[in-house]
């Protein structure tokens, strides 16, 4: 008999791209057709139709209706495509005028059922109970395809509504949406004992540092744990602005992985298909129904006559489908002379440059998912290249190496007729040089596509100055420098004759001195932005964020701040890896020493000063510390201290800080954190990259205005009073 072959397909899609979406879905039907086998099951990813960031816009009638004759529509094209391939795919479905995550299954031109999701993800980014009913019904209902839909091309047809088991080829296949699989009463423990053998698990699982590595141990004991083979696919790319998603996919059965890809493609999507063996699964199921005494008490609601197996082939051709080779394990070495590569087993047509199955390290993750994102960001916002303001510093480099980086990723993936194709810049193709290498290519686009500029004032040093023209050289960057101290000071004076009637003074108006100098660097990058249609880049990182380090209309000016998401200390980190290690694309950036050998400056205050970051607030090492327990951990001040003074009670004298500077630094971030969360509420969308995002619109509440822990503080500082005071012991 002929194996069982499942694909998996990660998709980039865009929230209400209803045609673009549907042609997305159609091109990877299209590279089926170059398969050696047509698949007889193909996983896409979790409201992949309308696009999983349409947030509030799922409350429209118009999008369930337009989800829905999308749905139609593919349902079509499979068929022609792929006739008798079962197609999941996810969308969101309007019943009731309750509104469902649901994947849809289709065969024959037609949709086959529909599976609504049972748990929704309602924390950090996730925000799904605002849109979606979680369908805890554990009985099978109807589905109306017409339903106010507002179709003229409504079928009418009664579609299969719930907790569906589907019999597709004689194999019994079931779904858990995302969520579903992360909590404990799971929808596949419904399904046990009526013989499920299949369990498909669509993602939009946002990337966040080895968070993967969770994902893959969650398909791989779900295979074990549940006697089943476990096929998950998630999402590509930077789809609504914030979140990235890294294209995993993983299919295993028997607590191994069968199949594994790379992620984080510059491509469309990313196709993958293995070739299953039943045979040897039915076997390890035998042993595990044999000790099977109770499965989730839920499930014995789902008898037959409420619930019947929806089996899709008439009786006469309900044939058990077999396997003829064991089962494969793509992207692995072999253990057993017997796991030989499966010879038909077909590439994939969007392969992952420099990542494998195994999880990079967290400097690597970081430029994987940003570059995708910082790409997905500049086609889909139909910009011609970016601007950075340089400033000599770490912030500003770390931009706009990734820039860099982001066009050598996808010149290598792609190809650069077709990288500048995707971004929409065909002008610039009859202008390279094609038998450049790499670096030299990508230095051709950067030249065209990546601006940056300097612009000096009295208080800017020739270390920040020459260290932003190394960047720009490293880079390949179109570079400018511009002194603005004239602009400053017609700022000054016209405030100072025509508004104060007095001279402004270092000592009496330092902040207003400061803040002028980086808000009068604005309007030359937004300029500069807006003549060559670009988007200017907002350079601020998450430690200045939580602190408010940073001059609103400023440095914090931009369209998007793709290092927002990571602290100080990170960024400091990643620059001394990618100086000395790099990528294994491009290698190290030795210029880099320019920027690690510094100490970070704002670099706002007259020279002599000698003006630090870290002076004006405290180590970044510890603002991270402290930021951590406060706004992650949700401790108070006075548990922060004295966690602090716990953790570093072990250090030598001469290098642990003590009590009374501790002291000193948590009530200077909580007062900052409070008082600056207005700044928050303003900045430019950023990436999502770990759980510690300060994003107030989509991880991390606090009120603009609020008592800013002022009673606590003053505890905090009553407490030194009184240990100040207090006589000593004998």
């Amino acid at each position: 008999m002929p194996a069982f072959r499942l694909a998996t397909v990660a998709i980039n899609q865009i929230p209400l791209d209803w045609s673009g979406n549907r042609a997305r879905i159609t091109a990877a039907f299209n590279d089926f057709l170059n398969f050696a086998h047509r698949p007889d099951v193909v996983l896409f990813p979790e409201l992949c139709v309308s696009g999983y960031g349409c947030e509030d816009a799922f409350h429209s009638e118009d999008v369930a209706r337009r989800s829905y004759d999308s749905l139609r529509q593919i349902a079509k094209t499979a068929h022609a495509k792929l006739p008798g391939t079962l197609v999941a795919v996810g969308l969101p479905v309007r019943r009731d005028d309750r509104i469902y995550n649901c994947t849809a299954f289709l065969r024959d031109g037609r949709v086959q059922g529909l599976v609504p999701k049972r748990n929704l993800a309602g924390d950090g980014v996730h925000y799904e109970p605002r849109w979606f009913v979680a369908d805890r019904d554990l009985h099978q209902r109807e589905y109306h395809d017409d339903r106010r839909s507002g179709s003229s091309q409504a079928s009418g047809a009664i579609v299969p509504f719930g907790p569906l088991l589907i019999e597709h080829r004689g194999v019994r296949i079931a779904v858990e949406i995302c969520e579903d699989a992360w909590v404990a009463r799971r929808p596949a423990l419904l399904h046990l004992k009526r013989g499920v053998e299949i369990i498909l698990n669509p993602n939009a699982s946002h990337f966040a540092f080895d968070k993967y590595k969770v994902r893959r141990q969650i398909a791989l004991e779900s295979s074990r744990a549940l006697s089943v083979i476990y096929a998950q696919v998630n999402l590509l790319g930077c789809e609504a602005g914030r979140m990235i998603y890294d294209g995993h996919s993983i299919v295993a059965a028997g607590g191994e992985a069968l199949l594994e890809n790379g992620g984080f493609s510059f491509a469309d999507h990313i196709i993958n298909e293995v070739p299953l063996d039943l045979n040897r699964s039915r076997v390890h199921r035998s042993r595990f129904y044999s000790h099977l005494d109770q499965a989730d008490p839920e499930s014995e609601a789902l008898i037959e006559d409420q619930n019947p197996i929806v089996r899709l082939d008439p009786p006469e051709s309900q044939t058990r489908a077999g396997a003829r080779s064991p089962a494969t394990r793509i992207g692995f070495e072999s253990t057993d002379a017997g796991d030989a590569p499966d010879t038909e087993q077909s590439a994939t047509p969007a392969r992952s440059s420099h990542v494998g199955p195994e999880s990079p390290s967290k400097e690597l993750q970081f430029l994987y998912a940003t570059t995708l994102g910082l790409f997905d960001y500049l086609r889909k916002s139909h910009s011609k290249g970016f601007v950075i303001s340089l400033s000599g510093g770490a912030d500003s480099a770390a931009c706009a190496i990734l820039v860099q980086r982001m066009f050598a990723r996808a010149v290598d993936e792609l190809g650069a007729k077709a990288a500048l194709d995707r971004l929409g810049r065909t002008d610039l193709w009859k202008n390279l040089q094609l038998n450049d290498p790499i670096n030299e290519t990508v230095a051709q686009i950067s030249k065209r596509m990546l601006f940056t500029i300097y612009q000096g004032t009295d208080q800017s040093s020739e270390t920040t100055r020459s260290a932003a023209a190394a960047i720009a050289l490293a880079t390949g960057s179109a570079h400018s420098e511009v002194q603005v101290q004239e602009l400053m000071d017609g700022y000054r004076k016209r405030l100072e004759e025509n508004v104060l009637g007095r001279k402004l003074d270092w000592d009496t108006d330092d902040l207003a001195l400061q803040n002028i100098q980086a808000r009068v660097r604005s309007p030359m990058a937004w300029m500069l932005a807006n003549t060559t249609g670009s988007l200017l880049i907002t350079t601020s990182n998450r430690s200045e964020a939580a602190v408010g380090y940073a001059t609103m209309d400023g440095d914090t000016s931009g369209g998007l701040a793709p290092i927002a998401g990571v602290d100080k200390a990170f960024v400091q980190h990643w620059l001394r890896f990618m100086e000395s290690t790099g990528d294994p694309l491009l290698g190290p950036i030795p210029e880099l020493s320019h920027i690690t050998a510094q100490a970070p400056t704002a670099e706002l205050r007259p020279l002599e000063q000698k003006q630090t970051d870290e002076s004006d607030l405290m180590p970044y090492p510890l603002l991270d510390e402290i930021e951590k327990l406060a706004i992650r951990d949700r401790k108070s001040p006075a548990e922060v201290l004295e966690i602090l003074c716990a953790r570093h009670s072990h250090e030598s004298e001469a290098s642990r800080p003590d009590p009374e500077t501790l002291r000193v630094y948590v009530r200077r971030f909580f007062e900052l954190w409070s008082r600056n969360q207005w700044k928050r509420e303003r900045y430019a969308p950023a990436f999502h990259l770990d759980d510690l995002n300060l994003d107030p619109r989509t991880w991390c509440r606090f009120p603009i205005l609020s008592g800013a822990y002022a009673d606590e503080l003053r505890e905090l500082m009553r407490d030194s009073a009184a240990n100040r005071s207090a006589p000593d012991g004998d």
